[in-house]
């Protein structure tokens, strides 16, 4: 029920800032007694999403610049699902990844942890700052007589306000979540941390192992603690440890509803995963299997999808040959992975299974 809350007041403050834009938008075009052809409204549409564009480059962008100025180190910067990835001889890397739910992200290595003194505040509101900064300098330039000017202020307005308010998964909501205990700051720099070393090479099971050790929910239980269980069962998944990932997903299983949409989906797909081989007559697969996000998911051109796929039907289906193409074409998405160390942890699993396959009908 509080979850349900929570949704339909994201989406009142969506429709609210929505209905504000408008509503400025209008006294603008009014107040400057501007006569609007068909032609010009086509053109102010087209700016408003040319400019939201834009305003999403410049909001990742200016995580960069900002946590450049705190001692950040550059790890990634995506667009859409067009991701550069900085590598550790220099180079820059040219990727195609999406993540569901976000339109870009620019990911950066965090400077070494002291507790009451990690700086994430500047990082984290530095894409807003940006998108600020940017309609400020046009509004100074054109003020309100353009109307493609117009369209640049109020998607850069749209875009702060949708950002620093804290409403679900946003920068926000990351500082205001952050704030609130020295244990949240700890989860919020491991999750930078561990991102990075994983872009350097480094698999799960090369991590520290203190990375591992859940921190305590102080002052509540938010979705940087339950990165630290996925952080888990990646682990798990990674050692072949079946019996400890069982448990880990049944305790995560637990509070699916409690989780972020993203984690939902990610968690419904290792379910999949894990009772596939723990207990492959589960009630709950074919439900999993067949939900529409899962599947709209695993469409996604990435090797753990096509080691859950395979997985699902060799395990449940008994399907040899649809198991195999799957770990084929799995393969083939190792330069397609988010980062090296997970392309080294799904390459473990990939060939995992496949020697399970073969050693059981080679015989």
């Amino acid at each position: 029920m509080k979850k349900k809350v929570k949704k339909v007041g994201s989406i009142l403050i969506s429709l609210g800032l929505g209905g504000i834009g408008g509503y400025f938008g209008g006294y603008l075009i009014a107040k400057n007694n501007l006569d609007l052809s068909v032609l010009d409204i086509l053109i102010f549409v087209f700016a408003l999403i040319l400019s939201y564009i834009l305003h999403i480059i410049i909001h990742e962008a200016g995580h960069g610049i900002f946590g450049k100025l705190t001692g950040y180190k550059m790890v990634s910067y995506r667009i859409f699902s067009f991701m550069w990835v900085w590598q550790t001889n220099g180079g820059v890397a040219f990727r195609r990844f999406n993540v569901p739910g976000t339109l870009g992200q620019c990911l950066m290595a965090p400077p070494t942890y002291e507790k009451g003194k990690f700086p994430f505040r500047l990082y984290l509101l530095g894409g807003v700052l940006a998108n600020m900064i940017a309609s400020g300098i046009v509004w100074i330039l054109f003020g309100f007589h353009s109307l493609i000017a117009v369209a640049f202020i109020l998607t850069g307005l749209f875009t702060v306000l949708t950002n620093a308010i804290p409403i679900g998964f946003n920068d926000g909501m990351s500082v205001k979540t952050a704030t609130s205990s020295e244990e949240q700051q700890y989860l919020l720099y491991l999750q930078f941390e561990v991102n990075s070393l994983l872009n350097q090479g480094f698999s799960y099971i090369e991590l520290p192992k203190a990375y591992f050790e859940l921190v305590p929910a102080i002052p509540k239980q938010t979705y940087s603690n339950d990165y630290q269980q996925f952080l888990k069962i990646a682990r798990f998944s990674e050692e072949l440890d079946w019996k400890s990932l069982n448990k880990e997903m049944e305790s995560l299983w637990l509070r699916l509803d409690e989780l972020i949409s993203i984690y939902q989906i990610e968690a419904k797909k290792e379910m999949i995963f894990s009772l596939a081989i723990n207990n492959p007559e589960d009630q709950r697969l074919p439900q999993l299997w067949s939900d529409k996000k899962v599947q709209l998911s695993l469409k996604q051109p990435l090797m753990g999808n096509k080691r859950i796929e395979a997985t699902y039907y060799y395990f449940v289906e008994n399907d040899v040959k649809t198991a195999l193409d799957c770990l084929k074409k799995g393969k083939s998405f190792v330069n397609k992975a988010p980062s090296l160390g997970d392309a080294k942890a799904e390459l473990t699993l990939n060939d995992w299974l496949y020697n399970e396959i073969l050693a059981n009908h080679n015989k």
